[in-house]
């Protein structure tokens, strides 16, 4: 018996091998016990949360990146992808990144913030689990904004 979520589509197709290879790799990634900013992001409907460290160098740029997901396996592959293209990015490119990413799960635009995520393209078909992509983004772009805050 395969388990749909309507419209044809199926768990199996949300849940592809890639996903999933992803997100046990986003299992080993841990939080830095030195950094400069540790920011928090949840998801109150369905209670993920990502929990982002960084250390910022003097040009602005993510030097060091860790993480904690508490999640389903999408939230930890779009985490685990993120960790992957994250560092040397300037902390103040974050937003338009996060924004990036969520134009492309809205079908609004065909430009993807790095092209790994190509491999969330199933997600595109399950609105509801949107969030579960873009938490980790969030937290990035929340760690970023904490951080020119101090």
């Amino acid at each position: 018996m395969v388990l749909s979520l309507g419209d044809n589509k199926s768990l199996e197709d949300l849940y592809q091998t890639k996903i999933l290879e992803f997100a046990r790799e986003a299992r080993k990634i841990q939080l830095l016990s030195n950094h400069d900013v540790r920011f928090v992001s949840k998801n109150p409907l369905c209670g993920d949360e990502v929990t982002i460290d960084l250390v910022i160098d003097d040009k602005r740029k993510i030097s060091s990146y860790g993480h904690q997901v508490r999640g389903c396996s999408i939230c930890e592959a779009s985490s685990g992808l993120l960790s992957k293209n994250v560092i040397g990015l300037n902390i103040d490119n974050t937003e338009q990144l996060r924004e990036k990413l969520v134009s492309w799960l809205n079908n609004e635009s065909v430009d993807v913030p790095f092209l790994e995520i190509e491999n969330l393209v199933p997600v595109k078909n399950f609105k509801n689990r949107y969030k579960c992509v873009s938490l980790s983004f969030d937290a990035l772009s929340g760690a970023c904004s904490k951080y020119k805050q101090d």
